[in-house]
């Protein structure tokens, strides 16, 4: 799992093939390396085309030199789509000085390719590398890089990777920090190193754009999502309780769906605003082993209350699989659709699942799910009880039954478990926003959520996602201050 956290694997794109556009402009806040085998002026050549230095273009004089002058990598000229790229043989490649030492947050995007001639190479070669700490390998924090399992050609191809506190450098590219092993063979067109992470989904698309067309390569999906990398910063003042914390100002201008919006004050579920999944009929059972019973979902103190608990189950349900455990799932018998969807709520303390999500699979051709959170509160790594989870699933259109997920995680610097937080998502017809405590952590282009759908909360057994619950950890309850929709007055 360290290993795949650390290593940025390649991101499969194919060539564009129409022709070069005119590059839109590369963010250059918090840019502090910027190598671009376009730039002649950059490289210092023999007179064989063979690189000594590669200047840093980003203004803070990060060059990067040549680690075996006997061995360099060359300048290939007018090599793909115009311009030239910088050509690894596995054998030499450049080493550049610490850029920071602090740790913190750091963005790295590079564009490479292997033609079929340089292929039939050793893999896990590196193509970005940091490791100021040379005893450790540089797949364990805070050392890391961005490397390739990959032996065969492959086209121009984006690799990114996206993480926080880390230091940078001392660096390498093409090949490990320290010592010569898993050196690069192949081409690299352009190096941006970041000491921030992209501020939002625009500014990533923007340093994509920049990239794809100047080299003529294919945006990958995941330029239609961002997800934030670090913590929440500044948060915003609750100062109007009629409006979602994100925005306070209601620039929005929200109008309240009153239906859809419950503070739980009562002592019983309202049974004319919310179901609760019985375990009868054609509704979901729960994800067994643990069976949804309605006994586990209540009210008191200004809460809902979703319990996973440690019960014996009538044979009945032992013979369709589900033994031992009970928890619980309550929606919405209305359906909302565009809006803003806000929850006060703490995670249960057990590795049973607590989530908040919106829904319909009322329709064979018509499935489709928003997970605005599913969290596993105590699992048995520390760091995964961390993790917010979102998801968007198209489970079937008119056309496919074929399965869409397109998910992200923040990584929270809490326990998501350890108290009440706000949690926000703005459903719009282009733009799916998540919000932790009224700050933006994630956003995507909708492609296709375009139906109305019920709000759900519950807890479910995900042994194969969070890991077996710890029967000690039980009975865990998910506690909801309250849930409010709001629409927007256009």
């Amino acid at each position: 799992m360290l290993k795949e956290c650390l290593l940025a694997l390649l991101l499969s794109v194919s060539l564009v093939c129409n022709a070069a556009q005119a590059p839109s402009r590369v963010p250059t806040t918090g840019l502090v390396l910027w190598l671009d085998a376009a730039d002649a002026s950059t490289m210092t050549l023999d007179a064989q085309n063979r690189l000594q230095r590669w200047s840093d273009k980003s203004g803070e004089a990060n060059d990067a030199t040549v680690d075996d002058a006997a061995l360099q990598p060359q300048r290939m000229a007018n090599a793909l789509n115009g311009h030239s790229v910088v050509r690894f043989s596995g054998a030499s490649a450049f080493l550049g000085k610490t850029i920071r030492t602090a740790k913190g947050p750091v963005t790295v995007l590079i564009v490479s390719r292997r033609l079929p001639e340089q292929a039939q190479v050793d893999p896990w070669q590196r193509l970005f590398s940091s490791r100021p700490q040379t005893a450790n390998n540089d797949n364990v924090l805070p050392n890391f890089a961005i490397s390739l399992q990959q032996t065969t050609a492959y086209a121009p191809t984006f690799s990114v990777l996206e993480l926080y506190d880390v230091p940078i450098g001392p660096y390498a590219v093409g090949r490990n920090v320290v010592g010569s092993s898993e050196n690069f063979r192949g081409d690299i067109a352009e190096v941006l190193v970041y000491d921030r992470p992209f501020a939002s989904l625009a500014e990533r698309q923007r340093a994509f754009q920049y990239l794809a067309d100047k080299w003529s390569v294919a945006i990958p999906l995941q330029a239609d999502t961002w997800t934030r990398v670090g913590p929440l910063g500044t948060l915003p003042t609750r100062t109007n309780a009629n409006l979602p914390l994100s925005d306070q100002a209601n620039a929005g201008q929200w109008i309240l769906n009153t239906k859809l919006s419950d503070d739980f004050n009562g002592t019983t579920l309202d049974p004319g605003r919310w179901h609760v999944n019985n375990a009868i009929g054609t509704e979901s059972l729960g994800r067994k082993p643990a069976l949804f019973t309605p006994g586990n979902a209540t009210v008191s103190n200004g809460n809902l209350n979703i319990v996973f608990r440690k019960e014996t189950l009538p044979q009945k349900y032992v013979l369709l699989g589900f033994k031992d455990y009970t928890s619980a799932m309550v929606r919405t018998i209305e359906r909302g659709f565009y809006g803003y969807y806000e929850a006060h709520a703490k995670p249960m303390n057990s590795a049973a699942s607590s989530a908040f999500w919106l829904a319909w699979t009322g329709m064979a051709d018509n499935a489709t799910e928003i997970d605005i959170f599913e969290i596993g509160g105590k699992t048995k790594d520390a760091a995964f009880d961390r993790r917010y989870n979102m998801n968007a699933h198209l489970w079937a259109t008119p056309q496919s039954t074929e399965h869409v997920a397109n998910g992200s995680t923040w990584i929270s610097p809490w326990r998501l478990a350890s108290a009440f937080h706000v949690y926000g998502f703005d459903w719009q017809p282009d733009t799916l926003r998540w919000y932790v405590d009224g700050v933006l952590v994630r956003e995507s282009k909708n492609t296709h959520f375009f139906f109305p759908m019920q709000i759900v909360f519950d807890s479910e057994a995900m042994w194969k996602w969070f890991g077996v619950v710890d029967d000690a950890d039980l009975p865990s309850t998910f506690s909801v201050d309250y849930v409010k929709m709001w629409r927007r007055a256009q």
